[in-house]
């Protein structure tokens, strides 16, 4: 702290005016940085995929049964179907969230697709084809579930031929 002595009174303000506006930016900037980082914690809980959404089950089947339910399921699967498919089941999501299913194909991501989730728990299926109806080729393959903040689900399988 400064002592003014009586003579020198305005002088001696002046500079203690001058310490405390050198160190005013330096406490807006430490005042700023702490509201940043607490707006970003508060966004990321509070977010349309806050620590509450979660992906209960995600596997891979080579079909669905009559009450959607996935047969055949599996990570390694035998040469010759046309389509795979995710059957995705998630739970506490906000409505109208997003999410994105990305299919690779060794390290080529070959289909992307987005996903608007329309209630807060559900099922989902996603299938990986070809159109022509020839199968799919043999080789490594990868399904991610994600949003942009977020893998979700990472599932990788492949397609083998049999001897």
């Amino acid at each position: 702290m400064v002592k003014c002595q009586v003579r020198d009174w305005w002088s001696c303000m002046d500079r203690i005016n001058t310490e405390r506006s050198a160190k005013r930016p330096l406490v807006l900037l430490g005042f700023s940085v702490i509201l940043l980082l607490l707006l970003v914690t508060w966004s990321l809980k509070a977010g349309p995929f806050s620590s509450f959404f979660k992906v209960e089950d995600a596997v891979i089947c080579q079909e669905l049964g009559e009450n959607r339910e996935p047969l055949l399921i599996g990570n390694s699967i035998p040469y010759g179907p046309s389509q795979i498919c995710l059957w995705l089941k998630y739970s506490s999501a906000r409505e109208g969230s997003h999410l994105e299913v990305s299919w690779y194909y060794g390290n080529e991501m070959v289909l992307s697709e987005p996903l608007k989730l329309m209630s807060k728990n559900g099922v989902r299926t996603f299938y990986l084809l070809r159109e022509e109806g020839t199968p799919l080729p043999v080789g490594s393959y990868r399904v991610t579930v994600s949003t942009p903040a977020k893998v979700w689900s990472d599932i990788k399988f492949e397609i083998v031929r049999r001897k």
